[in-house]
């Protein structure tokens, strides 16, 4: 679940005095901004790539650093930790140094965390990496987004926004088959150290390729409305304070705490371990398997907007069967025998991210409660739950894993176990939902509670 970052007017630069661009001048400015999203895109795509890579190399870790299930569920959840711990100070840090200096400077951050993680020897290390890694990684959607904002035209802003949220689903589905070839080619290790060379060269080109905004009397800037006075900063006291005094607010973070914490968990890492060591299969087949959950989610995200919209016209009665249709898809994934057709697995996992992929909606559902001027604050302040989730949930169903393999128990019973809790954990979810206060998308007034 990615939020859509919504900033202040102030950001963009009126220039109703000015003469308007020279045709050159218009292609000119035309290309630098679809170079700008080609190069945000890349480095959204690398984000997604690293926060979902552990599933496939977790039995090489495991082998590699001596890991057990408990170790290798902190490794992959100090990524999630890390990315959380940044979100309010990096809205602060785009506002002030701006987009490119803390992109470049977060993205730097994390080719450091690739290379020490390709390198590490052992459990520390390996945490250091990745910890590293989700501090860089934090500002590529939302370090995007401001940079959006001062370069194109507000009316495609949603467009915009929507279509590079899409493409990150490239990076969870390079981590999946393609990873596994790359691993079975090369290793793990060089792997990520390849990977940390490429992402040098996308920074690169941020750095040297493309400004913080347009120049003065560009048709980008002369298309930007005027704006009267500053607004508010979405990080004041008083926005948060607004934000923690709303019950629905608690309501949907702890609900997408529980139902992406869930998600993470499967997608991320254990579902791998589970197709690999449980069921027998090969890295290449498990990819193909685990494709299937980003597959789901793509084609559920567009649809889930519909639902929401169009026919229901309702967040919370999108959102909770949805949840539902999630909790069962993740019971029956739990008591999976072996030897059934691996085909229904890849079924199962489709349902899970289609459904899972609604989770977008609880963003707009807090935007619309919250007043316009602190939607940041708020979709930012669910964010710190969701990402959270992600590291609590994956290190915690490590922990739940190796006690019970420790129990003597089948390594099979034992990931079946944990899918059941997580099962249990979205069906809860969803029933948190319940108490939310609804908002019908055409009835909400920018700037009303």
């Amino acid at each position: 679940m990615f939020p859509v970052m919504v900033f202040g007017m102030s950001d963009l630069e009126g220039g109703h005095g000015n003469p308007p661009p020279s045709p050159r001048h218009a292609t000119s400015h035309a290309r630098q901004r679809w170079l700008l999203f080609g190069i945000c895109a890349a480095l959204f795509i690398m984000s997604m790539f690293y926060r979902v890579s552990g599933a496939i190399i977790a039995p090489e870790l495991s082998h590699d650093l001596s890991l057990g299930s408990r170790e290798l569920g902190l490794v992959g959840g100090v990524f999630f930790y890390a990315f959380a711990l940044v979100q309010i100070p990096l809205g602060l840090s785009l506002d002030r140094m701006g987009a490119k200096r803390t992109m470049i400077a977060l993205n730097l951050t994390g080719v450091l965390g690739a290379l020490l993680f390709s390198q590490a020897s052992g459990l520390y290390a390996a945490l250091v990496g990745r910890a590293l890694l989700g501090i860089g990684m934090a500002s590529n959607l939302m370090g995007s987004l401001k940079l959006f904002t001062n370069w194109f035209d507000l009316r495609r802003f949603a467009t915009l926004s929507g279509t590079l949220l899409s493409l990150g689903t490239v990076g969870t589905l390079a981590a999946t088959s393609p990873l596994a070839l790359m691993v079975a080619s090369l290793g793990w290790r060089n792997t990520f150290a390849a990977l940390a060379a490429l992402h040098f060269v996308i920074i690169l080109a941020l750095a040297v390729l493309i400004r913080e905004r347009p120049l003065p009397n560009s048709e980008v800037t002369l298309r930007q409305p005027a704006t009267g006075s500053r607004e508010r900063s979405p990080a004041s006291v008083k926005a948060l304070t607004t934000l923690f005094r709303s019950p629905t607010y608690w309501a949907i973070s702890w609900s997408i705490f529980l139902r992406y914490g869930s998600f993470a968990s499967i997608q991320a890492l254990w579902a791998g371990p589970f197709l690999m060591s449980s069921l027998g299969l090969h890295p290449v087949p498990a990819g193909n398997v685990l494709l299937m959950i980003s597959v789901g989610f793509i084609v559920g995200a567009p649809v889930g907007g519909w639902v929401s919209d169009r026919l229901l016209k309702s967040r919370k009665k999108a959102i909770i069967p949805a949840m539902t249709g999630s909790a069962l898809a993740i019971l029956i994934w739990s008591r999976w025998p072996e030897g059934s057709p691996v085909l229904l697995l890849g079924v199962l996992l489709f349902i899970n991210g289609f459904f899972n992929s609604f989770n977008a909606i609880s963003y707009a559902h807090i935007r619309e409660l919250m007043p316009a001027h602190m939607a940041g604050t708020a979709m930012t302040g669910i964010n710190v739950f969701t990402m959270t989730g992600a590291g609590v949930f994956i290190h915690g169903l490590g922990r739940a894993i190796e006690h019970l393999e420790s129990a003597a128990g089948p390594a099979g019973d034992s990931y079946r176990t944990a899918f059941l809790i997580a099962s249990v954990a979205v069906a809860l979810s969803a029933l948190i939902y319940v108490f939310t206060r609804d908002t019908h998308p055409s009835r909400i007034r920018a700037g009303a509670e």
